[in-house]
């Protein structure tokens, strides 16, 4: 298999066992196993964030966008917006900027190595 001339390839071999803890922490991290292997011998350690909290995020996100297409719309056929529509999605905005500061704030990795 041809590799880029930048690169430099080396071949590794594992054990049975640690091959298998190397494809149960690829998958845990939801990794390819080169790429896993890759970050792990350079970095040294990988963060992983669990990032289900962020749906509330996205919903926000989502309902701004849709929104955003309405007020688009409107503008489009009628050639105006009105300014009620521009302070909603401001304070859509700001609601969304507090939610995703709050949630980031107290956020710790999960390291695994």
């Amino acid at each position: 298999m041809p590799y880029r001339k930048d690169r430099t390839m080396k071949m590794i071999g594992f054990s049975p066992a640690e091959w298998e803890v190397v494809c149960r922490r690829s998958a845990e991290l939801r990794m390819r196993t080169g790429t896993y292997i890759r970050t792990i011998s350079v970095q040294g350690i990988i963060k992983y964030y669990s990032l289900k909290e962020l749906n509330d995020v996205y919903r926000a996100l989502n309902r701004i966008g849709v929104n955003l297409n309405q007020i688009a719309t409107v503008a489009n056929s009628t050639g105006s917006i009105y300014q009620k529509d521009i302070e909603d999605i401001l304070a859509e905005m700001k609601e969304l900027r507090v939610i995703v500061e709050d949630w980031l704030e107290p956020l710790e990795p999960e390291i695994l190595l």
